[in-house]
């Protein structure tokens, strides 16, 4: 028996933000000290009318297991009756961490929330992305990183879902090129492991082959043009179907070694998505040719995907190759590096940590969903291909 499930009720297109008007009491928003002095956080607390707003702006990429001790800390000195999250992944993944803490405590609000028909002591639990990426907004997921060992910590549980998701076009109007790049990648990536994962389903396919037409017509607009606000809606929404594709269906070794990676580096996840994916996708097909493999079963699910995208020749093979051959475009389109020494990552230093990369990818949780299975020795191969 397979269960598919969206915990989280979004509210979206313009002037969603109008949802915030019915709050009441304290409230605590987690965000970045960039976006706390931004206009975006001006549009928020003004929509926010009924409420007394405290801002926790402590929030720094990839963020650590002190960042998240401070903003509990934070929780608790302001004793709200909903948390508010601002931003991209790393301010989600902040204030889901601070939440389940909160909830493992037995934190109860003072007072009634603005949900109608919510139980006495309940938070609300508010998720407003600024980036159109992580599909965070929907997942149960959040990552942290533990600075005492240079690694990710990927977190998962039912305390972490939002209650409300708030999709508004105008918390990313003003998003730069490359951030729209890294995160738009990022989403691509999340809608094609996916679709190709040991646990995808129907469903979930639905929504990942959506948010894949979407960012292939819409993110190279956004992209070129910040201010197309049609544009900017499209690759909002298609993150968030991401988002509930992978959530549903987990992930797979692209996000396992972009953890590794990132953790070790410090390099943007999803430049790190966009370099390794098409790599992945040979690996899993059984299309690279230094390794001649056979073609593998998941190479009739990358086809599907390719044929959906325009890529026509007759044989699986080669409907693979094209989609690969698609995604590689769009890269260069957005302007991507292809190399990993293109990131600003020494190659001897690289090269030097491929064996602890290989051993963290490996560990990671999104491995096991991986439609091929793996061994450090074929993580470390991998690595080998990004140089």
């Amino acid at each position: 028996m397979n269960r598919f499930q969206i915990r989280t009720e979004v509210y979206y297109g313009p002037d969603s933000l109008r949802y915030l008007n019915r709050l009441s009491g304290d409230v605590l928003i987690v965000t970045d000290a960039f976006l706390a002095a931004s206009p975006v956080m001006t549009t928020v607390t003004a929509a926010l009318t009924g409420a007394r707003v405290t801002v926790f702006d402590q929030v720094q990429p990839d963020p650590t297991i002190e960042v998240v001790t401070a903003g509990y800390a934070a929780f608790l000195a302001a004793q709200p009756q909903a948390l508010i999250a601002v931003g991209g992944g790393s301010s989600i993944d902040t204030a889901k961490a601070v939440h389940k803490i909160a909830l493992e405590q037995g934190y109860r609000s003072p007072a009634s929330t603005g949900s109608p028909g919510a139980p006495p002591g309940h938070v609300d639990f508010i998720v407003i992305p600024t980036t159109s990426g992580s599909g965070s907004e929907m997942t149960s997921y959040a990552v942290i990183t533990n600075k005492a060992t240079q690694s990710k910590i990927a977190m998962s549980s039912d305390d972490m879902y939002a209650d409300v998701a708030i999709l508004d076009p105008a918390m990313v109007i003003t998003t730069p090129p490359r951030l729209t790049a890294d995160t738009g990648m990022d989403a691509l990536t999340h809608a094609i492991e996916a679709y190709v994962s040991l646990r995808h389903t129907d469903f979930a396919d639905a929504m990942a082959e959506k948010a894949l037409h979407l960012l292939f017509e819409y993110l190279p607009i956004a992209y070129v043009d910040g201010t197309d606000k049609d544009a900017r809606e499209r690759v909002h929404n298609a993150a968030c179907l991401a988002g509930m594709a992978f959530e549903n269906a987990g992930l797979g070794i692209t996000h396992s070694l972009a953890h590794a990676i990132g953790g070790a580096f410090h390099a943007p996840h999803g430049r790190l998505n966009a370099l390794i994916l098409p790599v992945v996708m040979e690996f899993n097909a059984g299309t690279l040719k230094v390794t001649k493999d056979p073609l593998s079963p998941t190479a009739l699910r990358y086809a599907q995907l390719g044929r959906m995208l325009g890529a026509t020749t007759a044989s699986t093979r080669n409907q693979v190759l094209g989609l690969i051959a698609i995604i590689r475009h769009l890269r260069r389109d957005l302007e991507m590096p292809e190399r990993i020494t293109d990131m600003g990552i020494p190659p001897y230093e690289f090269v030097a940590a491929i064996p602890e990369l290989a051993r963290t990818a490996l560990a990671d949780r999104c491995t096991p969903d991986n439609p091929r299975p793996v061994t450090t020795t074929d993580l470390e191969a991998l690595l080998r291909f990004l140089l």
